[in-house]
């Protein structure tokens, strides 16, 4: 089992040239967005450095014994750092107490770990993710180590949220970029790896952004279909309320930023989502919306407003999107964006396919 991380060719290439030219690099950073393959690319960078099959090949092998430890997070020179992992201080487990970053008794962990040589592999690999969990007091205590490792460690950052990470950091690993795979391939390897439907995987593909590891979990769980679907609704019909529908709802998605970042970044990424298809709408562009079945909802709305108030609305959202990234008030910066989305009549249409 070669590599199978589908549709980042240039990442797996520089990963595997490093190998086998023996210029591994002490330090990557794996940039690029949600759900494209990254965690999957580090864990199997982890096994190939310390894949044990012998013969022609390149590796990892998958089925050795190294590489199925590795895979199933057994190996004890391959550490995975999250949010809410175990801590130097008395095995303390922070998953218990709802942590929501990577805390500086993880790192001191880490710094333990290092200073061991491998234990039964060549490299003892940390892979950090998500990389932009990392608090200042945790990056501080970080780049000393991430700077200066020993020659047997290797240091895996992987973020969706690359801006985020200081300069001091990402200068001290070798950027490896992942970019979003094509409608075709993610509806290829939907049907020919989990057993989708032609009709399903082609569905998903569209709605996927480009992002194969959504799809695959969509097709593994409805449910997120049913969440995206709550979401649309909700933006079009903020789109058309007052200022107290708008405040109330920037204060309830404000207020759960802190115990879930992620999720409240996908909303907004969907928020995202529905403005943009309403400005190809408004644009004569109908074709090429994501959204297609609230194409009929779309067009009364994008009729009365035009191209340039949708414009302003994208750029209020994505700049909201970056505040929160850089730790701005939540409610504040939500309730900010919140007045710049301009006010769209009711749609007659909508409302009656609501109800």
């Amino acid at each position: 089992m070669p590599w199978t991380v589908a549709g980042q060719d240039a990442a797996v290439r520089i990963l595997t040239a490093a190998i086998a030219g023996e210029r591994v690099a002490h330090a990557y950073l794996f940039a690029g967005p949600a759900h494209t393959g990254k965690a999957l690319t580090a864990t199997q960078f982890a096994q190939a450095l310390n894949c044990t099959a012998e013969g022609a090949g390149t590796p990892p092998c998958g089925a050795c014994r190294s590489c199925e430890k590795i895979a199933g997070g057994a190996h004890p020179d391959v550490e995975f750092v999250g949010i809410g992992a175990v801590c130097v201080e008395d095995g303390h487990d922070h998953a218990k107490d709802n942590s929501r970053d990577i805390r500086i008794c993880q790192v001191r962990r880490i710094e333990q770990i290092v200073s061991r040589a491998p234990y039964e592999g060549r490299r003892r690999v940390i892979i950090i993710d998500p990389a932009d969990a990392l608090n200042v007091a945790s990056i501080s205590a970080l780049l000393k180590t991430l700077e200066e490792p020993p020659p047997y460690v290797v240091f895996v950052l992987v973020t969706s949220a690359e801006e985020v990470l200081l300069d001091t950091v990402r200068s001290r690993a070798r950027r490896v970029a992942f970019g979003g795979q094509s409608r075709e391939l993610i509806e290829r390897t939907l049907r020919t790896h989990w057993n989708a439907e032609p009709a399903e995987a082609a569905e998903l593909a569209r709605l996927s952004g480009g992002r194969l590891g959504w799809a695959i979990a969509a097709l593994r769980d409805p449910k997120l279909l049913d969440k995206r679907e709550d979401a649309l609704d909700r933006c079009e019909e903020l789109a058309q309320s007052g200022l107290a529908q708008r405040f109330a709802a920037a204060g309830t998605l404000g207020s759960g930023y802190s115990r879930d970042r992620a999720g409240t970044q996908a909303v907004l990424e969907l928020w995202q989502e529905w403005w943009r298809d309403l400005l190809l709408v408004a644009a004569g562009r109908d074709a090429q919306i994501v959204n297609a079945p609230r194409l009929d909802t779309l067009r009364p709305l994008a009729a009365q407003c035009g191209v340039a108030p949708v414009v302003t609305a994208l750029r209020a959202i994505a700049d909201a999107r970056q505040q929160l990234i850089e730790n701005a008030s939540p409610t504040l910066t939500l309730e900010a964006m919140m007045l710049a989305l301009p006010r769209l009549q009711p749609n007659a249409v909508a409302a009656r396919l609501r109800n």
